[in-house]
C-alpha cells in the first residue's frame, strides 16, 4: 500500500496494523474509520504504543479461527489489543469510555472493543 494512503486520516497509527493477517491492505479498504479513529486520539494523548492483534478479518480468515458470522471483526467493526499491564489496560477502558465506546470485553491479557451498533452495549469479561 501506497505510504500516504497507510495513514491517511491519522496521527499515529497505520491502517495495515488493522490488516486481517491473510490480506495486506484490507485494514485501509475494509476497516470502518471510528473504531481506529478512537485509538488514535487515544495514542494521541497517552502516547503510548498498543499491540494490536486484530482488525478486520476477512470472511476466509474469520472462518478458519472461529469467529461468528456476526463477528465485529469481519465487518471492521472491532479491535482486539495485547494489554499486559494492569493500569495500561484500565487507562485504555477509561479512555474508550470517555470516547463513547459501549461494548468493552477485557480479559487478563487483552482488550477488545467494537462500535457496532447492532449489538447490545455492555462490559464483557472474557
Amino acid at each position: 500500500m501506497h505510504d500516504n494512503l497507510d495513514t491517511e486520516g491519522l496521527d499515529y497509527l497505520q491502517w495495515s496494523l488493522f490488516d486481517s493477517p491473510d490480506e495486506k491492505g484490507s485494514g485501509y479498504r475494509f476497516m470502518e474509520r471510528e473504531p481506529v479513529y478512537i485509538l488514535d486520539r487515544i495514542v494521541k494523548k497517552t502516547r503510548r504504543n498498543f499491540n494490536i492483534l486484530l482488525g478486520y478479518t476477512t470472511p476466509k480468515y474469520a472462518n478458519k479461527f472461529g469467529l461468528s458470522t456476526k463477528d465485529s471483526h469481519r465487518i471492521g467493526r472491532a479491535v482486539r489489543l495485547k494489554i499486559l499491564n494492569p493500569k495500561k489496560r484500565m487507562d485504555l477502558v477509561r479512555l474508550l469510555v470517555l470516547e463513547g465506546v459501549t461494548r468493552i470485553a477485557i480479559a487478563k491479557d487483552l482488550v477488545y472493543y467494537d462500535t457496532d451498533d447492532l449489538k447490545e452495549r455492555g462490559l464483557f469479561l472474557w
